[in-house]
């Protein structure tokens, strides 16, 4: 039956360097091309791969990454409000934020 041959795995990367900022927009619209957040720290792709394919192998609930990412989920679960106001603050101050 689909209720046991399903599992359902909760991602929560953090943030990871990617070319997906190439195709945001800013604030007035147009292409933001270059990121304005230094992916050098970031996790890199590759590496989120193999901890989700991980994940799925070990048949895992939940799989966290980064600091940022198991900080995260620990603050949504008790102070959701609180963290959305943080992550628009922080995203708010990048160039060309859509964010004011």
């Amino acid at each position: 039956t689909l209720k046991t041959d399903l599992n359902v795995m909760l991602v929560i990367p953090g943030f990871t360097a990617s070319n997906v900022r190439r195709s945001a927009l800013v604030a007035n619209g147009s292409l933001q091309g270059e990121s304005p957040r230094k992916e050098g720290k970031m996790m890199m792709p590759d590496e989120v791969a193999k901890a989700i394919i991980k994940g799925i192998q070990k048949k895992k609930k939940k799989v966290l990454l980064t600091f940022v990412g198991k900080g995260s989920a620990i603050m949504k679960k008790w102070y959701p409000s609180y963290l959305d106001k943080l992550f628009y603050k922080h995203l708010a101050k990048e160039p060309n934020s859509p964010f004011e």
